[in-house]
C-alpha cells in the first residue's frame, strides 16, 4: 500500500457512513487469546444486503489510505475488508482432548495384563506337562494318539499367539483369533498323526512346525496391522513397521526362551545343581513338572516386557533394520560373485536359497517406505531385486538336474515352492526399479506387492502344511509314476525311500507294487516292505501271531520267534514286521529227517517262498521258492492241495496244482551230498 499525501482531500465514496461499521466483538491480539479464541468458533458473519448506493459525504481524514484500482464493485471491497481466516493460520476447531485407553488398547504396561500373560504362561506349561503325563499313564485323552497330537500342536502354539496380541489386539477379536488358530492347529496335529502312522515314528515333524510358524507369523502382522488402521488392508507403512516390531519382538522371545530352555529344559543340569549343592533339600519332585511351567513363565514374561512401545522392543526393532539395511551392499556384492561363479562350475541350491532369502529381507529393512533415503541404498536395492532373479534361476536349474536323475521327494517340493515364491517376489521388485528409473517413485510399487504376496505366502504354507498340497503325498505319486512309466531303471530305482521317508503313503505305493504284474517289481516292493524302520520292532508274541500255521498237530519252534530276523537278507516281513501275515508249514525239503520251515507270503497274484532251517542253535533263511506266475496256486497251497517230489538230488521239488516248484538254494547253503544220501 502507498499513503498519498495531500493538503485537502476530495471526499470519497468510502468515507460513507455505510461503511462506518465495527465488529461485533473487539478483536484481541494479546498472547493469552489463542486459546480461547480457538475453543469458541468464530461466529458467522452476516450477508451484505444490496442498498442503494448512496452520495459520497465530506469526511476529513488526516491520512486518507489509497487501496489501489481493482475494486470494480461494492461487494469485491467488502469481500477485502472483512474478516476472513489466513491459509497460514491454525485450524480454528478445538482439538480433541486426548482420550482415555480403552479396553481395547495397548495398555501392556498395566499390572493386570502382567498377572495374565504370566497366568497364561503358566497354564500352557502346566497343561503340556498334564498331557504328557496322560500319555505316559495310558489314560485319555493321552491314550488316543490322535487326540493327543491335535491337543500337543494347539497347546504348543495357540498360546504364543494369544500372548502375542495381548494389548495389541482387541480382546474380542484376539479370543476369536485365538480359537480359529487353535481349531486350524488341531486339524493339522490329526492329519500330521495319520500321515506319519503314530507320534513314535522316526519323523522329525521340523517341516510342519516351520510352516506353522512363518504362516502364523504372517498372518498375526496382517491381523495388528489392520487393528491399528481400523481396516482390513493396512498401508505400507503401517504393514511395515508392524511387521519388523513383531519380528524383533519375536527374536528377543526365542533368544530368552531358548536360553531358559537350554537352562533348565532338561531338567538334569538344574535338578543335579540343586542336590550337589543342597543335599538337604531331598529333591524326589520329577523335573518336568518344575521346568516346564518354569521355561512357559519365562517365555510369558518375554511377551510382557517387549509389550507396546517398550525400550526393549524399539531397540530391538531399530537394531535388527539397522543390520540389514547395512547388510544390504555386502549381500548384493556376494550374490553377485555367487552369480559370476556360476559360470565356473556348479552352485549349491542350498547357497541360492539363503542368499535370495536374505536379499528380500534386506531389501524390505532398507525400503521401508522411506523416500529419503541415502543413494548407496536405492542403487544396492534395484540391484538386490535383479540378483533375486539371478539366484532364482540358478537354483532351479540346480534343483531340475536333480529332480530329473533322482525324481522329486519331499525337500525338493519345499525347495521348489521356496523358488517359485523368491521368483515371484523378484520380479515383482524388478518390475518396481524399472518403473523406478522410468520416472516414478523410486521402488515404491513394491507396497502393493508385499501386501498381495503376504497372502499367497499364507496360503502357501497352509496347503503344503495339509492335505491340499502334501510334498510325501506328491513326492510318492512322483516317484511311482517314474517307476511305472520306465523312466528309471528297475535297480536304480529307491523303493527303500518309499520305505522309510513316504510313511503312509509310501507304504501304500509298496503294497500296490507287492502285486505289480512284473515279477522283479513286485518281489523288490516286497523286499522293501519286510525292510526295518528304525525303533519298529516285534516282539516275540506279535511274530507269532503273524504266523498262520497250517501243518495240523505242529508247532512253530521258540527259537524261530525269539531270533533277531534284522540282519539276514530277503526274509519274509512277518519275521521283522508287526501286523504282516505269513502262511508257515512244517515240511522235511531236504530229507534229513527234520522239519523245515516253510513260509509263504504275499498275494495269490505273487507270493514268494522262504525256507528256515535250523543250524545248531539258531535258523537261517536257506532257500526260497521261485514265485509262481499263475493265480490260485496260494490258495492250492493253503488248502492242503501240494505233494512234495524228488527229481534230484537235493531240495524237493513242490507240486501244487499241477504245477512244479523248484527250490532255489541260497547262496553259501551246503546241499546234501548225493552219495550220503544212498547210504
Amino acid at each position: 500500500m502507498r499513503f498519498p499525501f495531500r493538503k485537502k482531500p476530495a471526499p470519497r465514496w468510502i468515507d460513507s457512513a455505510d461503511l462506518n461499521w465495527v465488529p461485533e466483538e473487539p478483536l484481541a491480539f494479546g498472547p493469552g487469546v489463542a486459546a480461547e479464541t480457538r475453543a469458541a468458533p468464530a461466529p458467522e458473519p452476516p450477508k451484505p444486503q444490496p442498498e442503494p448506493r448512496a452520495e459520497p459525504q465530506a469526511k476529513t481524514a488526516e491520512e486518507p489510505i489509497f487501496f489501489g484500482p481493482g475494486f470494480s464493485s461494492d461487494e469485491a471491497f467488502r469481500a477485502f475488508v472483512e474478516p476472513r481466516p489466513r491459509e497460514d493460520a491454525p485450524p480454528e476447531a478445538p482439538l480433541p482432548p486426548p482420550a482415555p485407553p480403552s479396553e481395547a488398547a495397548n495398555t501392556n504396561r498395566a499390572p493386570r495384563l502382567w498377572l495374565t500373560r504370566l497366568g497364561i504362561g503358566l497354564a500352557q506349561g502346566l497343561g503340556l506337562y498334564l498331557l504328557l503325563q496322560l500319555r505316559a499313564a495310558g489314560v485319555w485323552p493321552g491314550s488316543d494318539p490322535y487326540l493327543f497330537a491335535a491337543i500337543a500342536m494347539a497347546g504348543i502354539f495357540a498360546p504364543l499367539v494369544l500372548l502375542e496380541g495381548l494389548g495389541e489386539i482387541p480382546m474380542p477379536l484376539l479370543a476369536l483369533w485365538t480359537g480359529v488358530v487353535a481349531a486350524l492347529l488341531a486339524c493339522l496335529g490329526l492329519y500330521h498323526h495319520w500321515r506319519i502312522q503314530g507320534p513314535e515314528q522316526a519323523y522329525a515333524g521340523l517341516a510342519l512346525a516351520v510352516l506353522t510358524a512363518l504362516m502364523l507369523v504372517t498372518a498375526q502382522a496382517m491381523l495388528r496391522a489392520g487393528v491399528r488402521e481400523g481396516k482390513v488392508f493396512a498401508s505400507y507403512r503401517t504393514c511395515c513397521d508392524v511387521s519388523w516390531s513383531l519380528i524383533a519382538r519375536l527374536m528377543v522371545w526365542g533368544l530368552i526362551a531358548g536360553t531358559a530352555w537350554a537352562l533348565v529344559g532338561s531338567g538334569n543340569t538344574l535338578f543335579n545343581w540343586a542336590r550337589g549343592q543342597y543335599p538337604m533339600l531331598r529333591l524326589s519332585v520329577e523335573p518336568a513338572l518344575i521346568t516346564m511351567p518354569l521355561v512357559a513363565l519365562v517365555s510369558a514374561a518375554t511377551f510382557a516386557l517387549t509389550a507396546g512401545g517398550g525400550r526393549i522392543r524399539r531397540l530391538s526393532k531399530r537394531a535388527l533394520l539397522a543390520c540389514c539395511t547395512v547388510a544390504l551392499p555386502m549381500l548384493v556384492v556376494v550374490s553377485a560373485a555367487v552369480v559370476l561363479s556360476r559360470l565356473h562350475g556348479p552352485v549349491s541350491l542350498a547357497l541360492c536359497l539363503v542368499l535370495a532369502t536374505l536379499l528380500l529381507l534386506a531389501i524390505n529393512a532398507s525400503y521401508r517406505g522411506d523416500a529419503r533415503r541415502g543413494g548407496w541404498r536405492k542403487v544396492s536395492e534395484f540391484a538386490g531385486a535383479f540378483l533375486i532373479v539371478a539366484l532364482v534361476l540358478i537354483g532351479a536349474f540346480a534343483l531340475g538336474a536333480r529332480v530329473v536323475e533322482l525324481g522329486w521327494t519331499a525337500s525338493r517340493i519345499y525347495a521348489a515352492a521356496m523358488l517359485a515364491m523368491l521368483g515371484l517376489y523378484g520380479l515383482f521388485y524388478s518390475g518396481a526399479g524399472l518403473i523406478a528409473v522410468g520416472g516414478g517413485a523410486w521402488m515404491q510399487r513394491i507396497e502393493p506387492i508385499n501386501r498381495i504376496m503376504a497372502l499367497v505366502l499364507v496360503g502357501v504354507c497352509l496347503a503344503l502344511a495339509s492335505p491340499l498340497a502334501d510334498p510325501l503325498r506328491i513326492a510318492v505319486d512322483s516317484q511311482a509314476a517314474r517307476l511305472k512309466s520306465g523312466a528309471v531303471e528297475l535297480a536304480a530305482f529307491d523303493f527303500d525311500y518309499l520305505r522309510q521317508r513316504g510313511v503312509r503313503f509310501g507304504q501304500r505305493a509298496l503294497i500296490d507294487m507287492a502285486q505289480n504284474a512284473s515279477p522283479e517289481v513286485a518281489r523288490d516292493a516286497s523286499v522293501a516292505l519286510s525292510s526295518n524302520l528304525r525303533g519298529d520292532v516285534p516282539t516275540p508274541t506279535e511274530i507269532g501271531a503273524n504266523i498262520i500255521l497250517h501243518t495240523p498237530g505242529a508247532r512253530l519252534p521258540a527259537s524261530v520267534l525269539t531270533q533277531d530276523w534284522h540282519a539276514a537278507v530277503t526274509v519274509p516281513p512277518c519275521l521283522i514286521k508287526p501286523a504282516l501275515s505269513c502262511d508257515a508249514w512244517m515240511l522235511d525239503l531236504d530229507r534229513d529227517g527234520m522239519n523245515e520251515v516253510l513260509l509263504v507270503y504275499g498275494t495269490d497274484a505273487r507270493w514268494w517262498a522262504a525256507v528256515l532251517k535250523q543250524q545248531g542253535e539258531g535258523w537261517t533263511a536257506a532257500a526260497s521258492f521261485a514265485s509262481p506266475h499263475c493265480r490260485g496256486t496260494l490258495e492250492a497251497l493253503r488248502s492242503g492241495r501240494f505233494t512234495l517230489a524228488d527229481p534230484l538230488p537235493g531240495w524237493r521239488d513242490l507240486l501244487v496244482a499241477g504245477m512244479r516248484l523248484n527250490a532255489k538254494p541260497a547262496e553259501g547253503a551246503e546241499l546234501p551230498c548225493p552219495a550220503l544220501a544212498l547210504l
